[in-house]
């Protein structure tokens, strides 16, 4: 499950643009940096969180989700999932620990859209929750780990 392409698009687009900006600030508050060195790494982290930001999705496992967002990926257990949020987070239990929410891009539509969108995030949402509803009967009695 993915975010619509052109929401991928702008968030991949801004993250170089943002990053060169970064660099700019950089240099005038410590004019001490080098010049094309700071430019290159800031863009190259401006490259890198971009391509996440436009490969976030989510993959849907026999046994677990694997939540890929801008600046990570995480592992979800299938039997830890206690609901999808419809403000598109992921609401789960790792093991004996308390309960997280884990933000998911695919799920829920950022500010930026002003609501355009709308309909592909309630379609992932409700994929995500097909899925967690449809867990098979080895897995929910914890047979065959």
């Amino acid at each position: 499950m993915r975010a619509p392409a052109v929401h991928r698009a702008i968030a991949g687009a801004a993250n170089p643009v943002i990053a060169y900006l970064v660099a700019r600030l950089l240099l005038r508050l410590v004019p001490a940096l080098p010049t094309l060195p700071t430019y290159a790494v800031c863009l190259l982290l401006g490259v890198v969180v971009g391509w996440r930001a436009w490969t976030a999705r989510i993959d849907l496992g026999t046994r677990s989700m694997l939540v890929h967002n801008t600046l990570a990926t995480t592992r979800v257990e299938r039997r830890g999932v206690k609901r999808i949020a419809e403000s598109g987070r992921v609401e789960w239990r790792p093991g004996t620990e308390r309960a997280m929410r884990l933000p998911a891009e695919a799920l829920h539509g950022p500010w930026w859209t002003l609501g355009t969108g709308r309909t592909a995030y309630a379609l992932n949402r409700e994929q995500a929750r097909s899925w967690l509803r449809t867990m098979p009967h080895d897995i929910a009695q914890g047979e065959g780990d």
